[in-house]
């Protein structure tokens, strides 16, 4: 049996997606769903642990979870509005390298050379597409847009927050 003390909540299911069973979650984006057994979820005040059968990326701020056993759009909809936990000794302790780790959104401010020429700071990034794109804003106020693509990045410095890319010519003229 779990217990509530066992477990750490770790984000929520919305709703249902599509009918095969998957379900559309939010979850803290520092949880790697690859390195847990499962998750639980309270079922009639019961801690209930479901096994994940596969699970991917969904924008930036949610994710699709199939379950294993739930096969179905009407027994994924019993997982709507549930708050999501994982057992607290899967997590990654403090002492992990997770605090090296950059996401998306810590790229805004980041200012982008091309080589050793100043193109602008970064203002969004959109990943709702396969694309990952930079909203940059150059000096002259222009936006454009350049992929957020690791073929393009020579060096990310945190410290110094630059992102130095090697562009391919012609390509901020496209915006």
């Amino acid at each position: 049996m779990i217990l509530r003390s066992q477990i750490t909540s770790i984000g929520s299911i919305f709703k249902p997606h599509g009918i095969k069973g998957e379900v559309s979650a939010s979850i803290d984006a520092d949880i790697d769903l690859d390195k847990l057994q499962c998750l639980v979820l309270d079922i009639d005040g019961i801690y209930v642990p479901f096994f994940i059968d596969d699970w991917r990326g969904r924008g930036s701020e949610s994710v699709l979870i199939k379950f294993d056993g739930v096969d179905n759009e009407a027994e994924a909809a019993a997982f709507a509005n549930k708050e999501v936990f994982a057992i607290t000794e899967q997590l990654p302790q403090g002492d992990d390298d997770a605090d090296d780790r950059l996401y998306f959104d810590d790229l805004v401010g980041y200012t982008i050379c091309d080589g050793h020429e100043e193109v602008g700071q970064v203002e969004m990034v959109d990943d709702s597409t396969a694309n990952v794109l930079m909203h940059v804003r150059t000096a002259s106020g222009d936006t454009v847009l350049l992929p957020l693509s690791e073929d393009l990045i020579e060096e990310i410095d945190a410290e110094h927050t630059t992102i130095t890319m090697n562009l391919p010519q012609g390509l901020l003229d496209l915006n």
